[in-house]
Parts: structure tokens; C-alpha cells; sequence
């Protein structure tokens, strides 16, 4: 007897924890887009943000959990944390979720972040981050409120560090993480993706710009600055190992500090757009001048047509002219098809571009001209791709 009392105490113990069990799993989870793909990753056409990270184009996915009983929707991101309120995409990358435009059975709720225990919510709104390790629940009337269906909308933010981008091979970068619902064993990967593709481009300075010799002679004897005019345009040659979109960034004045603005000609360039030419054995500046970007240049596909961009690639024009170069940080120029000028460069594998150069010799009275002076100007400047 004590036996078989025994065998149905443990029977209906078994009993109960199945169904507990099958209550507890039958909450579902569902994502619209399970699987986040950022496409071909380029650093030309990715825009930099305010700490000079790259900003992947933002996603957003919808979320929908769905179950048979009333119950608190209090729902978790279980993914890698990467810091404060972010999440790992990479070894030099991050990206952050917020949940947003939440719905319990059909009416707009709020959104609170809640402790792991549950309880009051700390913060609402309609839109909350959703926080490593923090969990987020529909709210009505300041508490967190039960109901059989949630729905929201999950914004992603991705941001990677610009030197990830320079690969040997074919790159995919690949990160997963879950989205949980608090007690109810329900669960939705979510996983981000890219693809880093290799690229080798090399430029060659076919010719270099030339004004040849002055005479002092040659020099305004009213004050005023000389314009000198060109011998010969200077030429770049870009040749890529596959069809690579690029752009061209002035990074630095190697003759810094010694660029004299022109005086009386009725010009006044920026300042970030004035490149000096050195100075005199005297010790004076001896002038500046200014470096154009041709308005158009050739490709394996054609002529292509100058376009710009200010804002560190996040927006692009298309330029009708010449495009003076300028050593602000943001400033990037490239070439593309007239209809791809709004969106940035064209992917090609060869082009060739002139450049030609305002040059302007300081005032004859600031130079002690006894000697032969020679005025050699230099600039460094970056490709992106």
C-alpha cells in the first residue's frame, strides 16, 4: 500500500508539471523580418557620425507576441552587451534597440522599463531603449498591464568603427540575439547581418600641377596679389582590383601655416580651401593657391560627373562645375553616372580626373626678392572606398 500511494503521488506530481509546462510554452513570438541584412558595407557611402563612428542605414522590425491566456507582456533582448544601453555588432561595433508604437489587444499602450522583478515601471512612454539585461512592458495607467496579444515596432541603430571595414577576403559579419517574453519560455531570434567586401585601389599621379618660371618683374607692382596661370593641369589615376564606389578626402597642407590669402583680386576663398606654398630663404610666406577637382572625369564606364559631400558622406550633390577642395573633415568628393549624383560615387575600377589650382603669389612688397625663390606647394589627400 505504501508503495502504490507513493507510484500516484509522484503521478500526479508528473501530471501537473507537464501541464504547467505546456501553459507556460505556448506563448508565440513572431518577427516580420527575423533576420536584419545591411547589404555590401562601403565606407563611401556610409556617413560618419558625431563620435566618427560609420552609421549603418537603420531597421526596424516588427514584433508580435501572441498568447492563448492573459498575462504580463514584460518582454527581454537577450543579446551580447557591448556598454551602456548597447549591444555587440562585431569587436568594433554596437547597435541599439528601441521599442516603440506598443499595442495590447488591439489598443495603444505605453511602454515602461521594468526591473528584472517586475513591479512598478521606472520609465514610460511611447517609446523606451530597450537596455541590456532590462526588461519592457506594455503600460496602461502607470502599471504594467496583462493582455493576450502585444504588439511594437523594434528600431535598430548599428554603428561600427571605420577601420573594421579594411578586410583581406570576403567578410560576413554576424551577430543573433532573442527576443524573450519574462516566465513564458517564448523566444525569437533576431540576427544582423553584413557583408565586408575586399577592395585593393592604388592612384597614381600622372602629372603633377606646373606653373613654371617667374620673373620678379612679372609680380603686381600695385599691391596687389599675382595670379599666376597654369603651365599644365595636374592628373590622378584610381585603379581598383574590382568595380569600387570611391571618393577623394584632402586630409593635409604639408606646407601649413604658410598660405597667404590674395589680396585685391577680388577672390576670397575659404580658409580651409587656401594650401600654402612655403616660404622664402628669408623666412616669408610666399603665397597660396587653390585646388580644384575637375568637374568631370573618365571611367571604364563612361564620363562620370563630379558630386559632393559636406556632411562626411551622409548626403551627396551632384556638382554642375569644378569642385574646390577643402580640408574640412566631412568634405568628400567623387564622381558617378548623372543618375546616381544624389546618391554618391559610382563603383568602377579605373578613373582619371584633373585637377588644376587658383595660385596666388603674395604682394611683391612681403618678399625679399634676391634670390631665386622656388614656391612648391603639397597636399595629402585620402581615398575612401
Amino acid at each position: 500500500m505504501k508503495f502504490l500511494a507513493c507510484l500516484c503521488i509522484w503521478l500526479v506530481t508528473s501530471l501537473m508539471a507537464t501541464t504547467v509546462g505546456a501553459t507556460d510554452s505556448s506563448c508565440e513570438v513572431t518577427l516580420n523580418a527575423p533576420q536584419v541584412d545591411y547589404g555590401r558595407l562601403s565606407r563611401t557611402t556610409l556617413p560618419l557620425d558625431g563620435n566618427g563612428l560609420l552609421e549603418l542605414p537603420m531597421r526596424t522590425v516588427g514584433m508580435h507576441i501572441r498568447c492563448p491566456e492573459p498575462r504580463g507582456m514584460t518582454t527581454y533582448f537577450r543579446g551580447m552587451p557591448a556598454g551602456p544601453g548597447r549591444f555587440r555588432f562585431t569587436d568594433d561595433g554596437h547597435f541599439s534597440l528601441r521599442l516603440r508604437d506598443g499595442f495590447l489587444d488591439g489598443v495603444p499602450v505605453e511602454v515602461g522599463q521594468v526591473d528584472r522583478d517586475g513591479g512598478t515601471p521606472r520609465q514610460t512612454g511611447a517609446s523606451q531603449p530597450w537596455i541590456p539585461g532590462q526588461g519592457l512592458s506594455p503600460v496602461k495607467n502607470g502599471a504594467t498591464a496583462v493582455g493576450r496579444e502585444f504588439s511594437a515596432q523594434i528600431d535598430i541603430e548599428t554603428r561600427v568603427d571605420e577601420r573594421a571595414l579594411t578586410v583581406s577576403d570576403v567578410t560576413r559579419w554576424m551577430v543573433g540575439g532573442a527576443v524573450e517574453t519574462d516566465g513564458a519560455r517564448a523566444m525569437r531570434e533576431l540576427t544582423l547581418q553584413a557583408d565586408v567586401q575586399p577592395g585593393i585601389c592604388s592612384v597614381s599621379v600622372l602629372r603633377h600641377v606646373s606653373f613654371g618660371r617667374l620673373r620678379a618683374t612679372d609680380l603686381d607692382r600695385q599691391g596687389a596679389s599675382t595670379r599666376l596661370p597654369m603651365v599644365r593641369n595636374g592628373e590622378l589615376q584610381v585603379r581598383c582590383d574590382a568595380p569600387t564606389p570611391f571618393a577623394f578626402r584632402v586630409t593635409r597642407d604639408e606646407r601649413a601655416g604658410t598660405a597667404v590669402a590674395p589680396v585685391a583680386l577680388g577672390t576670397s576663398p575659404k580658409n580651409g580651401q587656401l594650401f600654402g606654398l612655403g616660404k622664402t630663404p628669408a623666412g616669408e610666406d610666399i603665397g597660396s593657391y587653390v585646388l580644384h577637382w575637375s568637374a568631370v572625369a573618365t571611367s571604364e564606364r563612361g564620363g562620370l560627373l563630379a558630386t559632393r559631400s559636406v556632411d562626411g558622406g551622409r548626403s551627396w550633390v551632384a556638382m554642375g562645375s569644378a569642385v574646390a577642395a577643402d580640408r574640412a573633415n566631412a568634405e568628400r568628393v567623387g564622381y558617378a553616372l548623372a543618375a546616381d549624383g544624389a546618391t554618391g560615387p559610382t563603383a568602377v575600377k579605373a578613373l582619371s580626373v584633373t585637377l588644376d589650382a587658383a595660385i596666388f603669389i603674395a604682394p611683391r612688397h612681403l618678399l625679399s626678392i634676391n634670390e631665386e625663390i622656388v614656391a612648391d606647394g603639397l597636399v595629402t589627400f585620402e581615398i575612401i572606398y
